[in-house]
């Protein structure tokens, strides 16, 4: 089913502007972050095919600027990105050719090649119980997503944080409650096999608009952009599965370009005093396509391309 988060307003009445690629907003990169760096080494996993890359982070603190305020929502945000070790091709990128939208060429890293795992770990600081919105958003080779927010009723100018890929809303104990504050998790290789997915039907989703709406009513050519950030949150959605889902399954592409990067980050509505740790597992599939460690081979250069819905950026 679809997103009722994303459903509040008729569709009709959205006509939400699609601004794309749009530029990052305020909140981009290490803006009113709190960033510690490991000081730990990189290793390979046991299997000799797995790179475990060093624990990176990322915290939010009390005197952290919203990075969207209205008089009714205000949003704290805060964003890291994290590069990982994909070789560069020797030969160049593939040229462009048919048969792989929505990218235009073949995809120099799929699902094939890499896959993906991350752990991660949530801590609160504060003496104060919060709830904190955990996000991770997808690079790929040919671009970078960026949820943003969309624009839901234009009359009272009201906005609504569009999904990341993964979007998750949990609650944290005060810090004095020990081990109650502090939570753990994996996102396993599947859950970022999907995220590459959805992240491809996106791309497809925003170059091929849907024509109707979900009852099947054609949809005015000038109305197209009011349903789209509705059909592409529905994708993101953590419950849907793009390739199974009767929605959008037409839109994911028929060979799906592997993640290259994420931005991983913190959301709240109040101020907070929040830590985000995440370590992650970059796994070769027998394509000798990531880096091994302590090697100088060159990497693929990351994307400045940026994929998003949004009518406002964060």
């Amino acid at each position: 089913m679809l997103n009722r988060r994303f459903l509040r307003a008729d569709l009709e009445s959205r006509r939400a502007r699609v601004v794309g690629p749009l530029g990052p907003g305020p909140g981009f990169g290490a803006l009113a972050a709190l960033v510690c760096v490991a000081a730990t080494t990189a290793a390979c996993g046991s299997d000799g095919d797995t790179r475990m890359l060093p624990p990176a982070q990322v915290a939010m603190y009390q005197g952290v600027t919203p990075v969207f305020m209205t008089d009714e929502l205000t949003i704290y945000e805060v964003k890291k990105g994290l590069e990982f070790p994909i070789l560069a091709p020797k030969d160049g990128m593939p040229g462009a050719s048919s048969g792989y939208e929505p990218y235009g060429r073949e995809p120099w890293i799929t699902l094939k090649d890499v896959r993906v795992q991350i752990s991660w770990t949530l801590t609160n600081l504060d003496d104060q119980a919060h709830n904190v919105e955990l996000l991770v958003d997808p690079w790929t080779e040919f671009g970078r997503y960026w949820p943003g927010l969309t624009l839901v009723d234009p009359e009272e100018g009201k906005y609504q944080p569009n999904l990341s890929a993964l979007d998750q809303y949990f609650p944290l104990a005060r810090s004095s409650a020990g081990d109650k504050s502090r939570l753990h998790g994996t996102f396993t290789y599947d859950d970022l096999d999907e995220v590459a997915r959805d992240f491809g039907t996106a791309m497809d989703l925003i170059k091929f608009p849907p024509t109707a709406y979900p009852g099947g009513q054609p949809v005015d050519p000038a109305d197209q952009a009011g349903l789209l950030p509705t059909y592409v949150n529905h994708a993101f959605d953590f419950e849907n599965h793009s390739n199974k889902d009767p929605l959008v399954k037409q839109w994911v592409p028929a060979t799906v370009a592997a993640l290259t990067g994420i931005d991983f980050g913190l959301r709240t509505y109040e101020q907070a005093t929040v830590a985000l740790e995440i370590v992650v597992e970059v796994t070769d599939q027998g394509t000798a396509k990531v880096q091994d460690e302590g090697s100088n081979d060159p990497l693929l250069a990351p994307t400045t391309t940026i994929i998003t819905v949004g009518t406002a950026g964060m």
